[in-house]
């Protein structure tokens, strides 16, 4: 059995309306038509390249707190010396520009460097 969870939603009367047509056909009840449109657009793949833009939005209204970075680069680091520029920025869970914007902090502070759309760790010169 799949794991569920419980919410409220509120739709405008038009929105509800649509929903309401859609009983029978789609669903037994308006919560079962809501449930499988929810489905749909998350379960498909028609709408992932607006999820991805959502989830970039995301990353960079709200990106995680020095403490998850340091953790997260210093982990990604024990087992590799590159990791493809991408690859760094889906782990740390942060867009590219909020990268670029602290790279120059990071390099210092964790001994990495970008190069050749690469981020390579670099020769300890100090304790970090």
């Amino acid at each position: 059995m799949t794991e569920t969870t419980r919410t409220t939603v509120t739709l405008s009367k038009i929105s509800m309306e649509q929903v309401r047509e859609l009983v029978g056909v789609f669903g037994n009840t308006p919560a079962s038509v809501i449930s499988r449109i929810v489905e749909h657009f998350f379960d498909y793949g028609r709408f992932d390249d607006i999820l991805e833009k959502l989830r970039a939005k995301k990353r960079e209204l709200f990106p995680p707190d020095e403490r998850t970075i340091k953790s997260k680069i210093e982990n990604l680091f024990k087992g590799a010396d590159k990791v493809p520029l991408d690859d760094f920025l889906d782990f740390l869970e942060v867009d590219k520009r909020y990268a670029l914007d602290n790279l120059h902090l990071w390099s210092e502070k964790f001994n990495i460097k970008i190069s050749q759309n690469l981020v390579i760790k670099t020769e300890d010169n100090s304790e970090t």
